[in-house]
């Protein structure tokens, strides 16, 4: 495995486990339905190569998880942060026995990888008969699925199945690419201002406060879900004043999901934000934070915990309306 201390250093080509991650798969002839009414994007309308983002909330319309969204076979698959799984395992199987549905969690079962390069691009069409072309899109097989991300667009989730990972490991990549520890693509995802729920994360933002809509992760057209009256009012009347903003600091900190950033005001600092991501290289630390919308890249800010280092902004690769 190999250590990275300046994300601007990341190789073109390279494999890194994902064991932060874990699939909840939705069967059964009402799926489609049942998680139309639980997600924040048209699940009737998804096609059998899209990929989603979506968000999974409460009746307040706080996010419970932030997932990727696809079908896979006879199913439905949720891609998410263990941590926040099983809050919304929870919460689906609590409304699930009113429908025709089946929902599995699958920890051991399937493994996430983020791959990226030509090597790597060999041997998934080697694999898989072909690549995604389109950001947010998949091509399906038997051991699994290839997924080409939005930001980067040159970036690969795939998970597999047992059968899947002994292929991919047989492949002789892990010898071919550099292979980084997950904390390199929590800074990468940081960096392209991709949002997480996890840890004391969980229900306590509206999607919109993590950029969800700017993601596309939101249908505002579609029927009656679990917290659809906040998050619609939240748009329509103007009610939100946060968003997610990524922050590089120039040294190692002990940083966590929920620590609080200032920004510098006239008589001093004041608390403006919470850390919803976060990941520490060699010599950097990348931070993804809830701060108010309207806070500028000459904004000074800084960690709670570590006011003597400033943070620096990172742009994001689209437009927060």
């Amino acid at each position: 495995m190999k250590t990275l201390d300046y994300l601007s250093n990341i190789s073109d080509s390279f494999l890194i486990p994902l064991n932060n991650l874990s699939v909840i798969s939705v069967t059964g002839e009402q799926r489609d339905e049942y998680l139309h009414g639980q997600l924040t994007v048209d699940t009737k309308a998804l096609t059998a190569d899209a990929v989603r983002r979506t968000a999974h909330c409460d009746f307040k319309g706080k996010a419970w998880s932030l997932s990727l969204v696809l079908r896979h076979q006879d199913a439905i698959w949720l891609s998410l942060n263990n941590s926040s799984a099983e809050h919304t395992l929870a919460q689906l199987n609590k409304y699930g026995v009113f429908s025709k549905v089946t929902i599995t969690q699958h920890d051991d079962a399937l493994a996430h990888f983020a791959l990226s390069g030509s090597e790597a691009e060999q041997w998934l069409i080697a694999h898989f008969g072909g690549l995604p072309t389109q950001p947010m899109s998949s091509v399906q097989h038997d051991t699994g699925v290839v997924i080409r991300t939005d930001y980067p667009n040159d970036v690969f989730i795939v998970i597999l199945d047992p059968k899947g990972i002994d292929a991919l490991k047989s492949s002789g990549l892990f010898d071919k690419v550099d292979q980084y520890p997950q904390t390199v693509y929590e800074a990468l995802s940081i960096k392209n201002g991709i949002p997480d729920v996890s840890g004391d994360g969980v229900n306590q933002f509206v999607p919109q406060m993590m950029n969800v809509q700017a993601l596309h992760g939101i249908d505002f057209n579609k029927g009656c879900y679990m917290g659809q009256e906040v998050v619609a009012r939240t748009r329509y009347l103007g009610k939100n004043k946060r968003a997610g903003f990524a922050l590089c600091f120039p040294d190692v900190i002990d940083v966590n999901v929920g620590d609080s950033i200032e920004i510098a005001v006239a008589s001093g600092w004041r608390r403006a934000g919470t850390v919803i991501r976060c990941a520490s290289l060699g010599n950097e630390t990348w931070v993804m934070a809830i701060l108010p919308n309207d806070t500028t890249p000459q904004d000074r800010v800084r960690l709670g915990k570590k006011p003597d280092i400033a943070g620096n902004f990172a742009p994001l690769p689209y437009t927060i309306e």
